[in-house]
This record gives structure tokens, C-alpha cells and sequence, in this order.
């Protein structure tokens, strides 16, 4: 009986042990589980919602309700719809106070590298899109030029088909970006990689267009560019993705038919194109707006409530 009663004492404290053991790892197991369900749950609430666009695009007489009349000189000319290409040039220095570092918001190749504010909004939102799409590796490899730095560009180009001369390229703006990933090493690597057609088919959604498509270079006068990325606003890159056109078609769009009006996000946006007469032209009196001009003589009004 003694050497049972010795033998159950050395039993027992290992059962014990073992128990705890067990138990710990169970607590362990719920907590991770917790935490990755948590996890998951956090993702699906920032994942980026499903897109609105608009319902109909019909042509309006202008703006509804009263107007008023500004003069050009006090417009804050945005440039979101600038046309700047080989014939047509920038006249007007970039607005330095609305470029921002792209570092941290978004990977880019280097931390000097700046953007225009709203630009850099929309590619954040692109960003997170892919991320979710299991696109995971886009990064920034060009943003705002200096006139000098894109006239060095220019002069050590090896093809120019794909540089702009300095003074006529997006990038002096702020408004055009390079985009890349990580697996195309290279500007060529782009071409014909899911990455580039994911890009290609969702930037619209955040306002942002491919400037120079592959069936479109007799239009744009730049070879095919899958990298590069130009914002103009949600509502105009929605319509010129559903029309097919490229920013010299959508300009040359806006001057012939004048207006249109579009239901998107929950608003009613309304946008007139307007030549100035006396110097001044006509904006929505009790709506929200902004101006760009075209670069072609006139100015675009976008309205929306």
C-alpha cells in the first residue's frame, strides 16, 4: 500500500501539470482565433466600397437655377482637365502650395518623389482597390518634374516617343504619375501583365485615366504607356472610360456638345464648357463647383449637388 500511495503521489503532480499545459494552449488557440477573425472583420470594414457611376449622362440647357458671372482672372483654375500634350503647352506655373510628398500615403522609389494633393487622394484609394484585388506590389516611380528636370529627360532620351519636351508634359503639374509594380523591373515589363490591365480598367473609378492607351497614339501623339496615369476627376473619368476617349477627345467632346449632367455618387453633376465673353464666364449660383481650363481657349465649370 505505501508504494501505490508514493507512486499516486508522483502521478499526480503530472497530471496536473498537464492540465494547465492544456489549458493554456486552449486559451492561447481562442485568442489567436479572436484576433484573426477580429483581423478579418477589420478588413472587410476598410475594404474599399463598390463603386457608384453614374445612371444616365444626358445633355442639360446649363446649369439649373441662378448664375453668376466671374471674371477669368479670379478663377482658382484646379487644371484637373488641362490638356497638355506636343501641341499644347503650359503657360502657368504649377501650384507648389498643393504638391505633397507621396511617402508614406503610397509606396513610391524614392521619398522625394511629389504629387498634387487631390492626385495623390485618388491613387491612395487605387491602391487600397488593388491591395484588396491581391495586387499587392504598386509603387510610384515618377510624379512632379521640374521644367528642368523634364528638359534633362528630354534631352537623354533615347526614344522620344515616350518623352515629353519640357513645358508640355503632365508631370509638370503634378497631375500625372508613373505607375509600377515590382514585378516589371521595367517601364517595357509593364505591357501585357495583369497588373497593367487591372489598372487600366479600375483607375477610372478613383478619377484617374491611362493618358496614353495603345489604340489611341495617333490621338495622343506618345507611344503606348501603361504606366502612366493622369488624374482628372471621377465623374470626367467615368465618362470619357464609358465613351472610349482619351483627354483630346473628351476636350474636344465637351466644346461641341457644350454640356452634359451626370447622376453619380448620390449627386447631380453638371458640366459646361465656356468660352469667356468679356473676360468672364458664368458659374452655378447655389451649387458646389470648381473650374479647369481646357488649355483650348475655354474653361471647363463642374457642378454638383
Amino acid at each position: 500500500m505505501t508504494r501505490r500511495r508514493k507512486k499516486s503521489r508522483r502521478i499526480l503532480p503530472k497530471v496536473f501539470m498537464l492540465a494547465i499545459l492544456l489549458a493554456g494552449a486552449f486559451i492561447l488557440w481562442s485568442f489567436s482565433s479572436a484576433n484573426n477573425v477580429g483581423a478579418a472583420q477589420a478588413r472587410r470594414e476598410i475594404a474599399p466600397s463598390e463603386q457608384t457611376v453614374p445612371d444616365r449622362i444626358v445633355p442639360p440647357s446649363g446649369f439649373p437655377g441662378f448664375t453668376t458671372q466671374i471674371f477669368v482672372a479670379d478663377i482658382v483654375d484646379t487644371q484637373y482637365l488641362k490638356l497638355v500634350n506636343r501641341e499644347l503647352g503650359i503657360s502657368t506655373p504649377v501650384n507648389y502650395a498643393r504638391l505633397v510628398a507621396a511617402w508614406p500615403d503610397v509606396p513610391v522609389r524614392a521619398t522625394y518623389i511629389t504629387v498634387h494633393e487631390t492626385a495623390l487622394d485618388a491613387i491612395r484609394e487605387l491602391f487600397t482597390a488593388a491591395y484588396y484585388a491581391n495586387i499587392r506590389n504598386l509603387f510610384i516611380t515618377s510624379g512632379f518634374r521640374s521644367y528642368e528636370k523634364q528638359r534633362e529627360l528630354y534631352q537623354n532620351a533615347a526614344d522620344r516617343r515616350y518623352v515629353m519636351s519640357p513645358g508640355h508634359s503632365e508631370h509638370q503639374m503634378g497631375l500625372g504619375v508613373d505607375i509600377l509594380f515590382s514585378g516589371s523591373y521595367s517601364f517595357g515589363g509593364m505591357a501585357g501583365t495583369p497588373e497593367a490591365a487591372w489598372l487600366a480598367q479600375n483607375a477610372p473609378q478613383f478619377g484617374l485615366i491611362l493618358r496614353y492607351p495603345y489604340d489611341k497614339q495617333d490621338v495622343t501623339g506618345v507611344a503606348y504607356e501603361p504606366w502612366h496615369f493622369r488624374y482628372v476627376g471621377r465623374v470626367h473619368a467615368y465618362i470619357m472610360a464609358q465613351y472610349g476617349f482619351v483627354l483630346e477627345e473628351y476636350i474636344d467632346f465637351l466644346q461641341r456638345n457644350v454640356s452634359y449632367q451626370a447622376a453619380f455618387d448620390g449627386k447631380t453633376w453638371y458640366i459646361l464648357y465656356q468660352r469667356p465673353e468679356n473676360g468672364m464666364i458664368f458659374v452655378p449660383h447655389d451649387m458646389d463647383f470648381n473650374v479647369s481650363s481646357a488649355n483650348t481657349g475655354g474653361y471647363i465649370v463642374t457642378a454638383w449637388r
